[in-house]
């Protein structure tokens, strides 16, 4: 539940960004303070001398994404050597971020027969991830290898 509540807020946090980017990028209006338009707007009621004009927004540059795709082989023995069958595997959980070591982000794969993942719309960058496997008791595993991924 806590790592589905951080994946919410860092899909808000990013929605958040970009659309403060977009409203940065959006521009101001200008002003016309010629004498001849400053009369012609206090007589026609229009917006005082000082008061900016509408203007039309400027378009925004759209955030540059990607996806990496993740393929596994499942796991046969558990930490302690012991099988581990397709039946006990409840799922997968792949952890990432930008840096090593540093994962603060999860996505949960309910399915113990998946074999493959694709994060979409990640921002360009490099980012390292790991994965567990929890069986269906809800042990999870240690973390396996960092992988990094450029996107």
């Amino acid at each position: 539940m806590t790592r589905q509540l951080l994946r919410f807020r860092f899909t808000k946090v990013l929605i958040a960004l970009l659309m403060a980017a977009q409203l940065v990028a959006c521009g101001g209006g200008g002003k016309d303070s010629s004498p001849a338009a400053t009369s012609s707007q206090a007589a026609s009621g229009s917006p005082a001398p000082n008061s900016p004009t509408p203007s039309t927004p400027t378009p925004s540059t759209p955030v540059a994404t990607g996806s990496a795709t993740i393929n596994w082989t499942a796991p046969v023995a558990r930490a302690d050597g012991s099988p581990l069958s397709l039946a006990d595997i409840e799922g997968y959980r792949i952890y990432y971020g930008s840096s090593a070591g540093d994962y603060p982000n999860s996505v949960d794969i309910d399915d113990g027969t998946a074999v493959q993942l694709t994060l979409s719309n990640l921002p360009l960058g490099t980012y390292h991830l790991v994965m567990t496997t929890y069986d269906v008791a809800g042990r999870e595993s240690a973390l396996s290898p960092e992988i990094i991924k450029t996107i």
